[in-house]
């Protein structure tokens, strides 16, 4: 499934990225922290995903998990909290490598190479916990627990559809065909990230 997964990927969303994509505000005007901002974030997300994948569709679930390695962030205070969501259900794992750059000391650029381990699962919409997944991965950069500190792609290959919630600040709908997405640019265009407005608007010219 990993490498089927991974082709798929590298052929429709290399580096899980599309041209075509929504990228929604999900945080502001809140401060960090509050109650306020953390309600927000989760409706939010969750009215997105709901918008994205219905019950009844086929998702796979890619987790990028840097346990056992250093992590890049804050490191992941309840780095078992995801799998006890997800206690019961096959995960197929491998080795994936992030490629970024640095400079050594002689300021030279220099190619780094971040392992961290893929895991994969594949199921129902409706049998994923999507909320408390959502929640977790809102808590994070929060300092609230129980937190999700790995990245999570949901991807749905009949739709071609790739979606991401980065942080608490906001979440990313990838795909290939803007008319996918319409629904979500006409229905929830005020959560807009202000500072990709522009580009998302010229996305959805007619």
């Amino acid at each position: 499934m990993i490498q089927e997964i991974n082709e798929y990927l590298q052929e429709k969303f290399p580096n899980f990225w599309s041209d075509t994509n929504i990228r929604f505000e999900l945080g502001e005007p809140y401060r960090n922290g509050s109650k306020q901002r953390l309600l927000q974030v989760n409706r939010r997300v969750s009215m997105i995903f709901e918008e994205l994948f219905k019950p009844e569709d086929y998702i796979y679930v890619y987790i990028k998990d840097w346990a056992g390695y250093e992590d890049p962030m804050f490191g992941n205070t309840t780095p078992n909290y995801l799998y006890d969501l997800l206690e019961g259900k096959s995960l197929e794992t491998g080795i994936g490598i992030d490629l970024d750059e640095d400079e050594d000391e002689n300021g030279i650029s220099i190619e780094v190479k971040n392992e961290y381990q893929i895991k994969i699962l594949f199921g129902l919409v409706s049998s994923f916990p999507s909320k408390k997944i959502f929640e977790g991965i809102s808590h994070y950069e929060q300092g609230k627990e129980p937190a999700i500190g790995q990245k999570i792609y949901f991807i749905n290959k009949e739709k071609n559809i790739l979606f991401h919630m980065y942080d608490d600040r906001g979440c990313i709908a990838h795909t290939l065909s803007k008319e996918d997405i319409r629904p979500l640019y006409d229905k929830y265009n005020d959560w807009l990230v202000d500072y990709w407005r522009a580009y998302i608007n010229n996305i959805f010219k007619e």
